[in-house]
């Protein structure tokens, strides 16, 4: 259903056809329309790594990108650039972003979430370190004017990236701490290191207890 609505509100802006389609991971909620928009006639482009793992996953070969890249990858239409840029192990291992320079606009995917605590896919190959590495990259292309598209939350700007960005360095130091202690999971976890956080950042998909596990796996994996 959401499909549907994408397509006519894209029809109702342009007037045009879908000529391409850029997945920025490989999560369903953001790779579900795949197969219907190629139906419009859309190329998809992605990272290699997300095609990769779609196919491991037996997608539909109608859903699955006909493109890649494994850098960055560049589209020049209508005057404008989009570049299409990889940012490793930081949501998941094939994550994209887009940039935008004519007009200022920058899509994180899911390399921002916007006053919400963070998915990091750590089975997916996703990392506290290359998320953080990744906000830190789109940051140095933004100012105070750019308009960053977060693949959760509304809309942002460069405050919001450098809000979500020092929460998250903040709440790794703070568990890390605890684990540098010799904490247990348990312990950390009932220690709620993060619940200052909690009124503004806790969601129902990452929770404050959840962010805290998060955390404490991927510090005690690497």
């Amino acid at each position: 259903p959401l499909t549907a609505v994408t397509i006519t509100a894209i029809e109702a802006i342009t007037g045009e056809p879908l000529d391409f389609l850029i997945n920025t991971h490989a999560h369903g909620d953001h790779v579900g329309g795949n197969a219907a928009l190629h139906k419009k006639g859309a190329s998809i482009v992605a990272h290699e790594k997300l095609r990769s793992r779609m196919v491991a996953d037996n997608a539909a070969r109608d859903a699955l990108p006909e493109l890649t890249y494994t850098g960055e990858v560049t589209f020049h239409l209508n005057g404008h650039t989009a570049r299409v840029f990889h940012v490793a192990n930081a949501h998941t291992d094939g994550d994209s972003a887009i940039h935008f320079p004519e007009v200022n606009v920058i899509h994180a995917g899911d390399a921002m979430f916007n006053k919400l605590f963070p998915f990091i896919d750590l089975d997916s190959g996703g990392s506290v370190g290359g998320f953080i590495a990744a906000q830190k990259k789109i940051l140095s292309m933004a100012n105070d004017q750019t308009k960053i598209v977060p693949g959760h939350g509304v809309l942002a700007n460069k405050a919001d990236l450098q809000a979500a960005l020092d929460m998250l360095i903040d709440a790794q130091a703070r568990v890390k701490a605890l684990v540098d202690a010799g904490k247990s999971k348990e312990d950390i976890l009932a220690a709620n290191p993060l619940a200052d956080y909690h009124d503004v950042w806790n969601w129902g998909f990452i929770t404050t207890e959840r962010m805290t596990e998060m955390l404490y796996r991927s510090l005690t994996s690497e």
